[in-house]
């Protein structure tokens, strides 16, 4: 009889052991996935935020601000709007889908502010085509992030 509470004493720590260190790394995993979608609930709408510096370049080439340096205000609006700042709190928290997009909604962005830069009419075929191509680009990255959360 000793013989066996000597062996059942230690396989019943072992195993309440076991499974208490399953039951917290399980916990800790829950805690981390949730701080982790969280970093992504902010970081995404500051990114998208960001991106709206094209709503600016957009008043520019409609004539809003067409005094003598609202072409040249244009070719700031990415630094003024810190959309290039903002695109690197994404690469902390965000998938690489999520990422891709980023990068190539930053891109359009920059080739709507060079169009717009050049003085063209909000009603030039080049300004339309820029603008399209970054809002549905926005578009794109707002239903890949929505999807990562």
């Amino acid at each position: 009889m000793e013989g066996t509470a000597l062996f059942n004493t230690p396989l019943g720590a072992l195993i309440a052991w076991t499974a208490s260190a399953f039951f917290e790394r399980r916990r800790r995993l829950r805690g981390s996935m949730q701080r982790a979608r969280e970093d992504r609930r902010s970081a995404y709408p500051a990114f998208l935020v960001a991106t709206a510096a094209g709503e600016t370049s957009m008043d520019v080439a409609r004539g809003h601000d067409n005094d003598a340096t609202a072409s040249a205000r244009s070719g700031t609006v990415l630094r003024d709007s810190s959309v290039l700042f903002r695109r690197r709190e994404p690469s902390l928290v965000a998938d690489e889908s999520v990422l891709d997009e980023v990068t190539r909604t930053v891109a359009l962005l920059r080739t709507y502010r060079d169009v717009v830069a050049q003085g063209l009419l909000f009603e030039a075929e080049e300004v339309q085509q820029a603008r399209a191509a970054f809002d549905e680009r926005r578009d794109r990255l707002t239903r890949v992030m929505r999807e990562s959360l």
